[in-house]
């Protein structure tokens, strides 16, 4: 198979804090995104990372599906994605699923950058969105418009395309869904309480005072178990939130007053919590001078990696790393160079690879947003420890 690699890397001067080396991967003038940080969208032992390119802003076109190697510091263009199709993966499995227009469901390997048709076509409504998918590869979490309107999230066979309905709820209309990334017997799920549909599935109101939660779905049998997150038992999840491996926690980050920018009175020692589904209250972790917002969580489940967000006018965005277990945390990026606005490709949305060399995040210091890499300094990690 004959790859053809682009050279677009470009070597950036190391981090004043740290010393992280930084590298945008990305130089062409369109939108370079890494798709998401909650579930890492790279390769499994973490040498390839993926970049989603779109070369028109206006009107629909589709996208373009690139691996970057990051340490040849090429690029690949793998194939193209129907612009309403969404990109998914089982995190750090280095397996990326998408859609062509044609309807075919494909997967690539980012290690041997082979594709390969999963299902000719998934009989899924227009409305669907492919969210996840199970470790072991079998199924994808699915979230559907049904009618009601309601929202339904659907596990699909990947390989006979069977549909099963595993939940359905009115509000979950942003439901951030992700398989357990070790054995994917639970689906987490965001509920935005008091949102609204009209009649067609649009969303009119994305949630209400009553903020949002999150909670677990049992992929055998359809049971939901709630967590400890957003009124009553703290300020409103951010709507950003992982798996802490397979410890039975979850990791989230929760809302500050954007008024006066202060912590919620019962948690002023911090916004990152981890909690088990079922527990009475959260774990917080202590870091009072951030306001963490994305969140992702190593394979291993002992690290977290956060934007944070330190003051209101957003002049600079910090990447921090910290170990749960021990409590610590550091910069590795005094600035990342986002602004945050409102676009998700402005935002980090930074996460780790898969062997912990790596943090790539999205970056628009030169107001076209492209895709970054910083290599973790050696002893960095082990200084958390």
């Amino acid at each position: 198979m004959s790859i053809n690699w682009l050279a677009e890397a470009c070597d950036l001067p190391p981090d004043p804090v740290s010393g992280a080396h930084i590298t945008r991967l990305t130089s062409a003038p369109c939108i370079n995104n890494n798709v998401y940080c909650e579930q890492p969208y790279c390769s499994a032992d973490g040498s390839r990372a993926t970049v989603v390119r779109i070369d028109r802003f206006v009107g629909p076109a589709d996208h373009g599906l690139l691996a970057a190697d990051l340490d040849r510091l090429k690029l690949h263009e793998i194939d193209t994605i129907h612009p309403g199709g969404e990109v998914a993966t089982s995190a750090w499995s280095g397996w990326i699923y998408y859609s062509r227009r044609q309807g075919e469901l494909m997967r690539v390997s980012l290690d041997s950058l082979k594709k390969e048709v999963v299902l000719t076509q998934t009989g899924l409504p227009p409305d669907s969105r492919i969210a996840s998918i199970s470790p072991d590869l079998q199924h994808a979490a699915v979230r559907v418009v049904l009618p009601g309107p309601t929202i339904g999230i659907l596990q699909l066979d990947l390989t006979t395309g069977e549909q099963t309905t595993l939940f359905t709820h009115p509000e979950i209309v942003n439901p951030h869904l992700q398989y357990n990334p070790v054995h994917g017997r639970q689906l987490l799920v965001q509920h935005n309480r008091g949102s609204r549909m009209s009649p067609d599935g649009k969303i009119l109101q994305s949630v209400s005072e009553q903020g949002t939660t999150l909670f677990t779905v049992d992929t055998a049998t359809g049971k939901t178990t709630p967590l400890p997150v957003g009124p009553p038992h703290t300020a409103a999840a951010t709507g950003h939130e992982c798996f802490r491996a397979d410890t039975g926690r979850v990791g989230f980050t929760v809302s500050w007053n954007h008024a006066d920018w202060s912590l919620d009175d019962r948690f002023p020692r911090g916004n990152l919590f981890t909690a088990a589904p079922g527990d009475d209250a959260p774990t917080p972790f202590a870091a009072p001078e951030h306001r963490f917002n994305h969140l992702c969580i190593s394979r291993c489940g002992r690290y977290f990696l956060c934007d944070s967000y330190p003051d209101r006018y957003l002049q600079k965005i910090p990447l921090v790393i910290g170990n749960f277990d021990t409590g610590k945390y550091a910069t590795l990026l005094d600035h990342c160079g986002a602004c945050g606005g409102g676009a998700q490709y402005t935002h980090p949305h930074a996460y780790f690879t898969t062997d912990l060399r790596h943090v790539i995040y999205n970056a628009d210091p030169f107001g076209i947003p492209h895709v970054f890499k910083a290599t973790i300094p050696a002893g960095f990690l082990s200084a958390l420890d």
